[in-house]
């Protein structure tokens, strides 16, 4: 399994996906105001457009070694994967969705005999685009 982000797969980069963590929904963007002497709150939301907040969408990496040194190698996946603007982001399992992401957190590396491992959170919109 993989995924292409920023128009390059992840094996080209020399990554595999071992785990994702994608939300089944995106939460609303709701308000709730609580009034004394009342029981339950107020909701108020927009009824006649409703919002939604972005999603995370979590990935795990495996870093396999491809002969170049280790540190070069993840200066390149940092290169593949540094935007300052939301991305196509596909899967391999579900090729139909295209995510709209940007990587959002900082990429800690676990080295562990050449090989690596690291999560990166991609910031996406609340619906996925079909393609």
């Amino acid at each position: 399994m993989g995924l292409t982000f920023n128009g390059k797969h992840c094996n080209t980069v020399g990554l595999d996906v071992s785990d994702t963590r994608r939300p089944l929904m995106a939460e609303p963007d709701i308000t709730f105001v609580e009034v004394p002497g009342r029981n339950g709150a107020i909701v108020i939301t927009n009824t006649d457009k409703p919002t939604f907040k972005d999603i995370n969408v979590e990935v795990d990496f495996l870093l396999e070694p491809n002969g170049q040194s280790f540190h070069n190698h993840c200066r390149q996946i940092a290169k593949w994967l540094s935007t300052l603007e939301k991305k196509p982001l596909v899967f391999d399992d579900d090729p139909s969705y295209t995510y709209k992401a940007i990587v959002t957190s900082q990429i800690d590396i676990e080295r562990i005999s050449g090989y690596g491992e690291f999560t990166v959170i991609f910031r996406c919109d609340p619906y996925e685009v079909t393609s």
